[in-house]
């Protein structure tokens, strides 16, 4: 059997143009293209598709009303953060106590006094205004302040008040039981202001035993008196043989007041007396009574009596003419009619008394006064005349109702 060899065959080109027949590579776009589908397959195709499109539409009507869910639910959620900021924010204590504070910036004493559960304790010789007006000055003109004080707690708040840096009250604040707020936290308010005002003033004030002293027009009775001191006794020689009376000094305290005091001295007749302040010895004091309801009688009396006393020591006048203005066995004119020294005096010629004057007056009691009176007598010599001046002190005491020298001091 004859085998073909393929590689002895020859080809032309035009051979093979006719005999290899062109066939196109071109897949069909449908395999069953061309062909009819059955009835049933596509029925079916078609409810898939439809199947499809309703999942498609219920996922996007899910993914909207997840959305929508979760929006609301965003934004309840927001609304519960911002409603539970709010509410713990306006359950802070220091809300009030900026409400509080105001009133200490405003000065208003009033509101401060009325939320105070403790009054300062005020004297008989002041009252609710003093202390007021205390208060008020300590935060006048200062820079005022507050801080959480070192008794501060959630449960107790309590500030302290400062005044240009210092503490002069606290402000205490207290849970409203009646009243609550959302989430439980709680409503705070004022429980109480405590604004201690102390009292450093006082005063100590000496007068005569027989004068009244009177503290912010209130007389001070003999529980506040701290001292008495008694007449010097080389002063009573003078009148107390002869029934005369010097009266001693007392001594009066009081403390415990807000404002620096009134003070107000009455004699022994009912006269206000001038009120001596010494910053030194921070003492109040009155001296004795220049009042009397004879005094221009015993001024008078005085100059009479040292005009004649002057014109006995110059031998212008008898001795005996003094006589009158001593009591019976008196110290003071036997000492006179004794020192004969005294009536030395050079000779001259007329004399004229001159410049006659009551340089002191103290009425001890409407019995007892001393006087210091002074007078000059111008005495003629030669060539020229001469001025001659004579000062006496004089204690004059009514005796069985007639006014008689008790007694002098030289």
């Amino acid at each position: 059997m004859k085998k073909h060899d393929q590689s002895s065959r020859s080809y032309s080109s035009e051979s093979a143009r006719v005999n290899t027949p062109v066939v196109m590579n071109r897949a069909p776009e449908n395999r069953n293209e061309g062909q009819k589908q059955p009835a049933g397959q596509r029925k079916r195709r078609k409810n898939k598709k439809k199947r499809f499109h309703v999942y498609v539409a219920v996922l996007m009507v899910w993914l909207i009303a997840c959305t929508a869910v979760i929006m609301y639910g965003y934004r309840k959620f927001n609304d519960f953060l911002i409603d539970y900021e709010t509410s713990y924010q306006a359950s802070q204590p220091n809300l009030v106590m900026d409400e509080v504070f105001v009133h200490f910036e405003q000065r208003d004493i009033e509101f401060l006094w009325n939320n105070m559960s403790e009054h300062p304790t005020v004297s008989q010789f002041e009252n609710e205004d003093t202390v007021k007006t205390f208060m008020l000055n300590m935060i006048e003109g200062k820079t005022l302040t507050y801080t959480e004080s070192g008794e501060y707690t959630a449960e107790n708040p309590s500030y302290a008040i400062e005044a240009d840096g210092y503490v002069i009250g606290t402000v205490t604040l207290r849970r409203d039981l009646n009243a609550t707020r959302e989430y439980g936290f709680p409503t705070w308010v004022l429980a109480d202001i405590s604004f201690p005002a102390q009292p450093f003033e006082g005063a100590t004030i000496t007068i005569p035993e027989n004068s009244t002293v009177y503290v912010n027009g209130i007389q001070l009775d003999e529980t506040y008196i701290t001292e008495e001191i008694p007449p010097d006794e080389s002063e009573l020689q003078y009148v107390e043989p002869y029934g005369g009376n010097i009266t001693g000094f007392i001594t009066y305290g009081i403390s415990g007041l807000y404002e620096e005091p009134s003070i107000e001295v009455k004699d022994y007749t009912g006269a206000v007396q001038p009120v001596e302040y010494n910053e030194a010895t921070d003492l109040y004091s009155a001296g004795y009574s220049t009042n009397h309801p004879e005094r221009e009688f015993l001024e008078q009396y005085g100059i009479e009596f040292t005009t004649l006393f002057a014109n006995v020591i110059s031998m212008d006048a008898e001795l005996e003419e003094l006589d009158p203005y001593f009591p019976p066995d008196s110290l003071a004119y036997n000492y006179i009619s004794r020192n004969t020294a005294l009536r030395y005096f050079t000779g001259h010629g007329a004399v004229t008394m001159q410049n006659e004057e009551v340089q002191e007056f103290i009425a001890y009691d409407e019995n007892t006064v001393y006087m210091q009176v002074y007078v000059e007598q111008e005495m003629q010599m030669w060539p020229d005349p001469e001025i001659v001046p004579t000062t006496t002190h004089i204690y004059l005491t009514k005796i069985d109702g007639e006014w008689q020298i008790s007694g002098m001091r030289y």
